[in-house]
């Protein structure tokens, strides 16, 4: 190609393979290479799929009088995820309940992925995550694992946060028919205060 590196902005290449560290691409006989990381927002995604498909690019570096370009798909990446995010939020309401998969576990909170909202991810703070406050979230939850929980809202950056505990089975529910006022249990004494005793039962 005849183009000066200032026109090299925006064009259309043909994936002609995918090599270590990305895929290469054709501009009409002129060979570039787009690095994994701006060709596929996941890391670790086999990019051979992208073999043989005309895709747009913008030029990041063209040097050596074309012997060396390198091209980026980040900006387009990031505008098709902006924009199926957007419409995976309008199906979303708060209070409505959705089947997920846990992708990731914190310390503070599980981050869970909704197939029927376009894989998009919400959190569920570890307040919300059990009726136990003193559980382990790693304890509870292990990525791949199939959970169902309840939207709690959509903040202005559009960032989701659920709620596990709301559709559980309150605990204390149970505890206060089991265990009603007047009724007589046996127990274990597991400690004891100036001002009185614990029973676990």
């Amino acid at each position: 190609p005849t183009r000066r590196s200032s026109d090299l902005e925006t064009l259309e290449g043909f994936v002609t393979g995918a090599v270590r560290g990305g895929v290469e691409v054709d501009f009409e006989g002129l060979r570039a290479f787009a690095p994994a990381s701006h060709v596929e927002l996941r890391p670790g995604v086999d990019l051979s799929g992208l073999v043989g498909r005309r895709l747009q690019f913008e030029i990041v570096q063209y040097e050596k009088k074309g012997r060396d370009v390198v091209v980026s798909r980040k900006k387009f990446l990031a505008d098709e995820a902006a924009s199926a995010r957007a419409e995976a939020l309008k199906v979303l309401t708060p209070g409505s309940v959705h089947r997920g998969v846990v992708r990731t576990v914190m310390q503070w909170g599980v981050f869970i992925a909704l197939p029927d909202a376009g894989n998009i991810e919400g959190l569920v703070h570890a307040s919300e995550a059990a009726h136990d406050r003193t559980a382990k979230l790693n304890d509870l939850y292990k990525p791949g694992d199939p959970v169902e929980v309840k939207v709690l809202r959509i903040d202005e950056k559009g960032k989701l946060w659920l709620s596990r505990k709301a559709v559980m089975s309150d605990p204390w529910g149970d505890v206060l028919q089991k265990y009603a006022v007047g009724s007589r249990h046996s127990g274990k004494v597991v400690r004891l205060q100036p001002f009185g005793a614990f029973i676990e039962l």
